[in-house]
């Protein structure tokens, strides 16, 4: 249900929800009654979309919007396109969201035979919202002197006819002025779409530049156009820090590799991140299979995966002699899939976030998280979004593995976790060592958090009981680096 709320932030500061929580979030609790919005962006972002969910958002609550426009489109043009999307309800058109032209009025009679159009619709439908498309109209058809003067008219009349009524005004254009200009300058909130399809990775995004009467979420937050609207993404780095509400624990959670908790000394650390590092199939996902599939229903488990899906990991799993179907089907674990090419990055925060509330998961695994999301991102973006995003993993009471690539087939030269520097607590890497004409692969912990653990690296097989860790043998050739080739990087994949 749609509400109406008091701000407490600002004395009698009343705010009605969007119909997209989201953006009500970012706006720091939505629309505030009375006040004035502008809508801006070029063709095709959404703007029209956007002002129609508000419109049919409030119908929902029994409230009324008056929708008129300065374009030339017509009105059943618009319905052919809205109709395919969730929120429009033609039952809702006329008494509870009116549609009315002013182009031809504007046009033959001028600006003040416009207002008086807009105060006897006003009177007659007696709207909460007035939504007005097109002002750009005012300023063409006015002419180059009186132009700018019209349009600041035009908005201080409009403002002060919000005030009279108690209604809020949404402005939608398309124009591309400088922020001096008067629209900007009269308006209470000023949202802008971006469609930035001229990038490596297009998307959309959206831009509080003003909100009067409280803070913002500041910064591009992403958005996509579906059969639902605008569905918008705030950036994860935005929302306010979640409070930990786990106290320091030292219980230690199995991973489901027994030869790996003796190496930790019991386990993995409960709340802790862990990035299981190594190159294409050594068996990173091998290790996220093995912690997922040692969930319970009291405690479970949540598997992002981002390139395989999940009948093939279960397929996988079961090779191993993991039952993770078995998990999935009694509810103790799930295994959610991202299509790489269909995601956006906020959206595998928000969506990895209200899984693990939903499902109350105490073991989360992301296989291939950062290489999914680097085509998305720049590198400090990605670092900002995936510290913003396992704290608030952490906070929930998660204890998180990551798998995470690196393109050295051999044990690497420099130790370094990349993107996850400085945010997990614990580090496997998995690599492989040339023994004369033999490869052997090798499982070594580089940090453990608070608390000792083997140093000596481990041997391990893939078998068709899991994965199995195994004491080096003191006869082993240990080569140096200096011997040991290098494999080309690789940008995609999970072992």
């Amino acid at each position: 249900m749609i509400s109406e709320t008091s701000d407490t932030s600002e004395s009698g500061l009343t705010r009605f929800e969007s119909g997209l929580p989201e953006l009500d979030q970012i706006l720091g609790g939505g629309l505030v009654t009375g006040g004035s919005y502008i809508i801006q962006g070029a063709p095709g972002t959404g703007k029209t979309i956007l002002a129609n969910q508000i419109c049919f958002a409030r119908a929902a609550n029994g409230q009324k919007s008056l929708y008129m426009t300065l374009l030339s489109e017509s009105f059943s043009q618009m319905f052919a396109f809205l109709q395919s999307l969730d929120f429009f309800d033609i039952s809702k058109v006329p008494d509870y969201i009116y549609y009315a032209s002013a182009y031809a009025t504007l046009r033959q009679e001028g600006l003040d035979a416009l207002l008086h159009l807009i105060v006897q619709e006003i009177r007659k439908r007696r709207p909460s919202v007035l939504v007005f498309e097109g002002i750009f109209a005012i300023g063409e058809l006015s002419g180059a002197g009186g132009g700018e003067t019209e349009l600041r008219r035009f908005l201080n009349e409009l403002a002060a006819l919000a005030a009279q009524h108690g209604m809020t005004i949404v402005l939608v254009t398309n124009s591309d002025r400088r922020p001096s200009s008067p629209e900007y300058a009269v308006v209470d909130g000023w949202v802008e779409l971006v469609d930035d399809a001229a990038s490596h990775h297009p998307s959309r995004h959206l831009l509080v530049h003003k909100q009067r009467g409280g803070p913002i979420l500041r910064g591009r937050h992403e958005y996509r156009i579906s059969d639902a609207g605008l569905e918008v993404y705030p950036r994860m780095e935005s929302l306010p820090r979640p409070r930990d509400l786990n106290e320091a624990s030292t219980r230690r959670l199995g991973s489901g590799i027994p030869g790996l908790d003796r190496m930790t000394g019991g386990g993995i650390p409960e709340h802790s991140a862990t990035a299981v590092m190594g190159p294409a199939g050594s068996g990173k996902t091998t290790v996220g299979l093995h912690f997922a599939a040692s969930a319970t229903p009291e405690a479970p488990s949540l598997f992002f995966g981002f390139y395989e899906k999940p009948a093939r990991l279960l397929r996988k799993a079961a090779g191993i002699g993991l039952d993770l179907e078995a998990q999935v089907e009694s509810g103790a674990a799930k295994m959610v899939w991202f299509p790489p090419a269909e995601t956006l990055i906020d959206e595998i925060g928000r969506t990895a976030i209200r899984e693990v509330e939903t499902t109350g998961a105490k073991r989360v695994v992301f296989d291939g998280l950062v290489a999914a999301c680097r085509p998305m991102a720049d590198e400090t973006r990605l670092r900002f979004f995936l510290r913003a995003l396992n704290d608030r993993l952490l906070a929930l009471g998660a204890t998180v593995v990551y798998t995470y690539e690196v393109p050295q087939l051999f044990f690497p030269e420099v130790l370094g976790s990349g993107q996850f520097s400085g945010l997990v607590d614990n580090t496997l890497l998995l690599h492989y060592l040339l023994d004369g004409p033999v490869v052997r692969r090798r499982a070594t912990l580089l940090k453990l958090r608070d608390g000792d653990f083997d140093h000596r690296g481990c041997a391990y097989r893939i078998t068709r009981n899991g994965l199995v860790l195994e004491p080096i043998e003191n006869d082993e050739v240990h080569p140096t680096t200096d011997a040991v080739p290098a494999r080309p990087a690789r940008t995609e994949g999970t072992g």
